[in-house]
């Protein structure tokens, strides 16, 4: 288990124990987890002390502690969506980091439990205790156990708009690729593009829950000034989810504009098909007729009929492409407009 510790809002160290250790030592260290005492001088009267512990679950006694907290202890392996909750002296939950965030394959989750003194996270894997070396490194300060937790969430959230800004040049490259017609767009890109921006909507909503818990109820556990920084940090998720559902709408377009496309093409196939259907339909009915077997049939025993068949059915094709021509069915988007790199010079022209 590992200990971090911020003194007056300064970090001034952190400490390890093995689970076999002393109980003094576990003592101090596991203090702020469900069942464990509050080590003496973690915190004094003046609040100059903030103790952050980050254990796994196997080192916490799931038989002890409040109910709510055993039974979000319980809920963590597998857990979907983040979430907080309030009991009569603590705040806990779990923040469910989705796949695809910085590189995982799999969502990644960690634990928390808030107390006037202290803030215990358990997790099973390298998330939380990573974020807390990160925020301990960067000499961030803390005023209390609610500002730890807000730090955290801050650090989550640092890299999420140059990562919104990835998913929206990805919409742009499909969109340009639908619309020139050049190439196929990349359906995988798409489909990893939707999940991406399905697990972040998730994302932005639990973090949203436990922050507004934390700045509506969290009296008793964080201070005046820490409630309000939760507040600014609940205007920064909203802003992130506001410009994520921009971009759901914009890759619902992007996807109907890709749709639009296909039908586009098989109408382009279909009409091809009509024309030659309709073109072969005179030429099929004449060599239908000459093919049956009656003496006294036109043009049969004339030295000219076989070349006069002939230029009937020339003169037949040539007028129905001159139709279909003029009727614009032989121009298979010719037309259609491209967005190509003339268009966006042009643009930057006239910027």
């Amino acid at each position: 288990m590992h200990t971090w510790t911020w003194a007056e809002g300064a970090f001034v160290g952190a400490h390890a124990r093995e689970a076999s250790g002393d109980a003094s030592s576990a003592g101090e260290s596991a203090a702020p987890f469900p069942g464990s005492r509050e080590p003496d001088g973690v915190r004094g009267a003046d609040g100059a002390w903030v103790r952050v512990s980050v254990g796994a679950t196997a080192e916490v006694d799931l038989d002890e502690g409040s109910p709510l907290v055993r039974e979000v202890l319980r809920d963590m392996p597998h857990a979907a969506v983040s979430y907080g909750e309030r009991d009569a002296s603590s705040a806990c939950g779990i923040v469910v980091v989705p796949a695809g965030m910085g590189r995982r394959r799999e969502a990644a989750r960690f634990a928390f439990v808030l107390r006037p003194h202290c803030l215990a996270l358990v997790e099973d894997g390298p998330l939380a205790r990573p974020l807390i070396e990160r925020l301990a490194a960067e000499g961030a300060p803390v005023e209390g156990p609610a500002d730890a937790l807000m730090g955290l969430i801050r650090l989550l959230l640092r890299d999420q708009p140059a990562l919104l800004s990835e998913v929206r040049e990805d919409l742009e490259l499909i969109e340009e690729a639908v619309l020139e017609g050049r190439e196929r767009p990349n359906r995988a890109l798409m489909m990893e593009d939707a999940r991406r921006m399905l697990g972040l909507d998730t994302f932005y909503q639990g973090l949203s829950d436990i922050i507004d818990n934390l700045a509506e109820e969290g009296e008793g556990l964080a201070s005046p000034a820490e409630r309000l920084r939760a507040k600014a940090l609940a205007r920064q998720l909203d802003r992130l989810a506001t410009r994520l559902e921009a971009l759901q709408q914009y890759g619902l377009e992007v996807h109907s504009l890709y749709q639009e496309s296909i039908d586009v093409h098989q109408n382009h196939v279909m009409q091809w098909l009509t024309v030659v259907t309709t073109i072969a339909m005179p030429l099929t009915f004449i060599t239908g007729w000459y093919g049956m077997n009656f003496p006294h049939m036109a043009l049969f025993d004339a030295a000219w009929g076989y070349p006069a068949v002939i230029v009937v059915c020339l003169a037949i094709v040539a007028a129905e492409v001159r139709f279909f021509h003029r009727r614009g069915w032989l121009r298979f988007g010719g037309g259609r407009p491209r967005r190509g790199r003339r268009d966006r010079r042009r643009g930057g022209d006239a910027a």
